[in-house]
């Protein structure tokens, strides 16, 4: 049975605590939020003639292409035997809610079946889902005064919250990396780094590179300037041992082992959009490794 909509709302308050930390702090979350939700984060409010059947497929591709279905109907619409009603599974016992007063008792017919494929679109973007959507933006709304937004439209409020999708700028990006771990600008295996991002990975490649150490595949919308915290790579160990024995015998077993095959791949830790990055002994074993950790998307586990 299909988890009812109103035991979802735990996670809804979820989101909003995630979003609190997002657009006036420089970062950005892969969350794509539908337009009719991007509408109330604004507090758009629309006519009594408004659309809602136009975006309801970014919400219920099913129930948008049953609505569009019975619009359309060139049968008799009263056959369906649909009423101004919709039941829901709640707790395991079947729930009514009445699309207007009375609407058990109302058919769909030819004459009003706009009426309700209108009025159920309506309820399915708003009646049904009031209580998650309010959480969400009254918790958005508490860190950003609405009439800070109010000049944006939705799509550009999406690409305040998750980054434009452009081409990723590589030298942008190099101009506000921080290094740490012994790394800095000028060392070869960040040049190396450089090289491979900007000539040898395509734009998926960097837009995965990007995910992997910052969880979000789109730069922040005013560049890496406003990225926080600001990338940083640290250089690591070749191998998991050599980087977690600091003892005396640790460094003597690390200088014998120093001739076997690195094996170690990147990691990341994107809550501080950090890259730890092996010390590699080529530029074609760096691509190697790091085009492996991306693709597999696990620089976390790697950490």
């Amino acid at each position: 049975m299909q988890e009812p909509i109103h035991d979802l709302r735990c996670d809804f308050l979820c989101l909003q605590d995630t979003q609190r930390a997002n657009p006036l702090e420089g970062i950005v979350v892969d969350i794509p939020l539908a337009p009719f939700f991007l509408s109330h984060l604004l507090k758009r409010n629309h006519s009594a003639y408004y659309n809602y059947l136009d975006e309801l497929s970014s919400f219920d591709e099913q129930i948008y292409s049953s609505l569009n279905f019975i619009k359309h109907y060139d049968g008799d619409v009263t056959d369906l035997c649909l009423t101004f009603s919709v039941d829901e599974e709640y707790l395991g016992k079947r729930v009514t809610h009445e699309l207007i007063d009375g609407g058990c008792a109302i058919p769909v017919t030819p004459s009003n079946r706009l009426s309700y494929v209108h009025r159920m679109a309506l309820f399915k973007l708003s009646t049904q889902i009031k209580k998650q959507t309010d959480a969400f933006t009254k918790g958005f709304h508490s860190l950003i005064d609405p009439s800070f937004i109010e000049i944006f439209s939705p799509e550009e409020l999406q690409k305040l919250i998750s980054g434009d999708e452009v081409e990723i700028d590589v030298e942008d990006l190099r101009k506000y990396t921080h290094y740490a771990g012994g790394y800095h600008a000028n060392h070869k295996v960040i040049l190396w780094l450089w090289d491979v991002l900007k000539n040898h990975f395509n734009a998926d490649d960097r837009g995965n590179f990007l995910k992997f150490v910052t969880s979000c595949s789109r730069p922040p919308l005013l560049g890496f300037k406003h990225l926080h915290p600001p990338f940083t790579i640290r250089c690591v160990q070749m191998t998991h041992s050599e980087d977690r024995d600091e003892s005396v015998t640790g460094m003597i077993k690390g200088f014998f082992k120093r001739h076997q095959q690195p094996h170690r791949l990147p990691s990341s830790s994107t809550c501080f959009n950090l890259l730890k990055l092996p010390n590699y002994t080529s530029r074609n074993m760096l691509k190697e490794k790091l085009m492996y950790a991306i693709k597999a998307n696990c620089g976390f586990e790697l950490s």
